[in-house]
């Protein structure tokens, strides 16, 4: 593996990190030792931003970063580039621009490593939702970050780390391109369907009698019976249909005889008819008189209300012309009306007086008036004689009308009452067949709700039979994950044999099949261990991940590289790191895999073929 940074002045830095199977980033702290393993990480697909994942001197000093490495033999160079628009791309040697969310799949593909997706959550039998198993879930146990020596990768969930485990074991796509996921799924929808069968039954059950009862209708079960019960009503209806259609004939028949037999008059429908057209007219006339007596009334009303003012206005007139005058209206001086003065002539003005053209005015209009209150009152007293004439005409020809029409009923009667029963009958029962052939329709549909919940649960029922045939196959075709477990857990033991009272714990490693849970001794890893124990556990487990490499079986998904930043944690004594890194070294060589480690001390007591380099301090803070 190679890694290349570009300045944003063109100047290039490279770092080999191919002369050995194992290489050692050395130096001070603040060296860069971490940030070039970050630089590694971020090459193959981080999503974050440079500042967020490599810090903000990488982002203002470089303009570019790239690292060459090896699938399968073949090199590839991976570059990330700072530009505008360029940062959600990894360029793939100079002629492919992969987006950096398609980055997992690129490298999925080239690996040779299934793509699959897994249950989100620990039991794939309750989960609701799946999700991609990507390469970056496979980084984080191959990348050993400083702060994540006591556990198997940083606040990585448990049903994740099952499956990186059983991809590097090569069992992932037996674990989970098997029916367990869709099984239950399969179980949830059945116990679905089943509650709203449960629920559907009670209510079209209850639904069903009530109409049955109320209709009188025959039991109804299914489809099949109500579609018995669908003809059955057809025939009846048909039949009561005919009965009373031969009654009417009958009817019919029977009256026509009638109209000739001695005692029965025909013409008393057109007398009827004549009678009803009198009463008619007879009823107009009364309401036309009505209405002319109103008008009449409203106009009497009116001339006396203006007779009223007259007779004020002459009141009035009558009033006023007995009150002297007292003041002069132009010199305002007293005036005595009592002063020697002509009869004829006025006493203030000693002008000639005429006779009051007021009065004779008024005394007109009160004539006029009085004379139009009297045609009026004429005009009345005729209606209201024409009205009293009018309802007698309309009560004569109203009893005539109401005695032909008993008459006609009386005659009609008599030619039908031997039908009449019959014919109520018939449309009773007709009117009833009706109303139960309504009802089929709601009936059906009720009956169709209850069938689709029931054949949605047998459909649910059948996919669960399939799948959990399906699951017992899978289950076969797992026989060998305890094996597979086993050789990784002989790889971690064998490791860690060599640190017995060196701070590791007297107890063997194992891995359940099940649930891919480690084990030391007895009780999981995370309740026996302490620090130090649980850095030399992880050293152990890179040693066995790296170690799969040489494992013959085919299926297995070695990374092939580790890269462990700082192995020297939690007050491990530093010969005990040295001696695990040596044997980790070692296997790398011998398997054709790589390691890079970073530390701070020098390189000494290393015995594993190694390379090292020295970090320079200005390479980026």
């Amino acid at each position: 593996m190679n890694v290349e940074l570009v300045q944003r002045t063109g100047e290039l830095e490279r770092f080999d990190l191919s002369q050995s199977a194992m290489t050692i980033l050395t130096g001070p702290r603040n060296s860069s030792k971490t940030t070039t393993l970050k630089v590694i990480d971020y090459c193959l697909g981080g999503r974050g931003s440079v500042a967020e994942d490599l810090g903000a001197p990488i982002d203002e000093k470089y303009a570019a970063l790239s690292i060459q490495i090896a699938i399968n033999g073949q090199p590839h160079w991976l570059t990330r580039e700072f530009g505008f628009g360029q940062r959600g791309v990894v360029q793939i040697d100079d002629d492919t621009a992969v987006p950096v969310v398609q980055m997992s799949d690129w490298l999925l593909g080239k690996l040779g490593w299934p793509r699959l997706t897994i249950p989100l959550g620990r039991n794939a039998g309750t989960a609701t939702q799946q999700t991609p198993l990507s390469f970056r879930s496979a980084l984080r146990h191959i990348y050993r970050r400083e702060d994540s020596w006591t556990e198997f990768a940083s606040k990585e969930q448990e049903y994740l780390r099952r499956a990186v485990v059983s991809l590097f074991l090569g069992f992932a796509p037996q674990r989970y391109e098997t029916t367990e996921y869709e099984l239950g799924r399969a179980q949830r929808q059945l116990a679905a369907a089943e509650a709203v069968l449960r629920d559907v039954l009670a209510s079209t059950d209850e639904a069903t009698r009530a109409v049955v009862h109320q209709l009188g209708l025959p039991p109804v079960v299914n489809a099949d019976s109500l579609q018995g019960v669908r003809d059955e009503i057809d025939r009846r209806l048909t039949a009561a249909q005919s009965e009373r259609d031969a009654l009417a004939g009958a009817a019919a028949r029977a009256r026509q005889a009638d109209e000739t037999a001695p005692g029965l008059d025909p013409g008393l429908p057109a007398q009827l008819q004549e009678a009803s057209a009198q009463a008619a007219d007879a009823a107009g006339r009364v309401a036309s008189l009505l209405q002319v007596i109103d008008e009449h009334q409203r106009s009497m009303r009116l001339v006396a209300a203006d007779l009223e003012r007259f007779n004020r206005l002459t009141d009035a007139v009558d009033a006023f012309d007995a009150v002297p005058v007292r003041i002069c209206p132009a010199c305002e001086q007293d005036v005595d009306p009592r002063r020697v003065h002509d009869e004829a002539s006025c006493y203030l003005c000693s002008q000639s007086v005429v006779g009051d053209a007021r009065r004779r005015r008024a005394e007109r209009e009160q004539q006029a008036l009085a004379a139009e209150q009297s045609d009026l009152a004429d005009a009345l007293a005729r209606a209201a004689s024409d009205l009293r004439q009018a309802r007698q005409n309309e009560a004569e020809a109203s009893e005539r009308r109401v005695r032909l029409a008993g008459r006609l009923h009386d005659e009609r009667v008599t030619q039908l009452a031997p039908f009449v029963a019959a014919l109520e009958d018939a449309a009773r029962e007709i009117g009833l067949i009706e109303q139960q052939r309504n009802a089929l329709p709601a009936l059906e549909i009720i009956l169709a709700r209850r069938q689709q919940a029931e054949h949605a649960v047998e459909t649910a029922r059948q996919e669960v039979a399939r799948l959990t045939r399906l699951a017992a196959l899978d289950a076969d075709a797992s026989a060998d994950i305890p094996d597979r477990c086993g050789v990784l857990a002989d790889h971690m033991n064998s490791f860690l044999r060599h640190f017995r009272d060196r701070g590791w714990v007297a107890g063997q490693v194992t891995i359940s099949g099940d649930e891919l849970a480690f084990y030391v001794g007895t009780r999981p890893w995370d309740h026996s261990l302490g620090a130090e124990a649980r850095v030399l556990f992880f050293l152990a487990y890179s040693y066995a991940i790296l170690r799969l490499t040489d494992a013959e079986d085919r299926r297995t998904c070695p990374p092939g590289i580790l890269l462990l930043d700082n192995p020297y944690q939690q007050g491990l004594p530093a010969d005990v790191v040295v001696h695990a890194i040596g044997r980790i070294g070692t296997a790398a060589d011998q398997v054709g895999g790589q390691v890079i480690l970073t530390q701070a001390r020098p390189v000494s007591g290393i015995t594993a073929p190694h390379a090292s380099i020295q970090m320079p301090q200005e390479y980026a803070t």
